[in-house]
């Protein structure tokens, strides 16, 4: 089985895939992709132009939250959605809350079809400002059973929160106590904290 995530340097929703992969123990190849060739060459592989995809076999598919839930579907040890049905759909909604809510708004392509006329420190700023001023609103719908985001195991949900949480770090925004705690609440735990990506 040839497994092929092509990523970008800083790409939050590649740095998923990727954790997922490393969690799951899945063997995989890295392809980083250059600004130029997203524009260019990479399309055959993403019309949509985007990192992350992931090829299996020949197969090729885009979006991490679809790329996720077919790598939960294949390969099913060390879940990241948990066993019940209640409990999957509290760890999609604060992924979807994650992934539509704050990541799109923030997004580069976004901002630069949005607000053209900012230089690029001040998006970074307003980047920055945007996800600390939803994660503030998120806090209290999570690490409601114990630290982690969503019931008493580790998740996709902490996967998500932990790398939107980094971001607005490398934003230069202020560290927020509580995303601080949950980072090392989950890093306690041997083998989230190995599968997860460095920056």
């Amino acid at each position: 089985m040839t497994i092929i995530l092509y990523s970008a340097k800083g790409s939050n929703s590649a740095q998923r895939v990727e954790w997922v992969l490393n969690y799951k123990a899945v063997h995989y190849r890295r392809v980083e992709v250059s600004s130029r060739e997203l524009a260019t060459t990479y399309l055959t592989i993403n019309p949509f132009g985007y990192v992350p995809a992931l090829s299996i076999d020949g197969l090729i598919l885009s979006e991490s939250m679809a790329i996720i839930e077919y790598i939960e579907q294949r390969f099913t040890q060390n879940s990241l959605l948990g066993e019940s049905l209640g409990m999957r759909a509290s760890v999609r909604r604060i992924c979807e809350y994650v992934n539509s809510t704050i990541h799109s708004a923030q997004n580069r392509t976004v901002l630069n079809f949005l607000r053209p006329e900012l230089d690029s420190i001040l998006k970074r700023r307003l980047r920055g400002e945007w996800i600390s001023k939803c994660l503030n609103g998120l806090h209290s719908e999570l690490c409601l059973d114990s630290g982690f985001a969503v019931g008493t195991h580790f998740s996709l949900a902490d996967i998500f929160v932990a790398l939107i949480y980094k971001k607005t770090l490398q934003h230069g925004s202020h560290n927020l106590p509580f995303y601080d705690t949950h980072l090392r609440y989950i890093r306690d735990f041997p083998l989230a904290k190995q599968s997860e990506p460095m920056a």
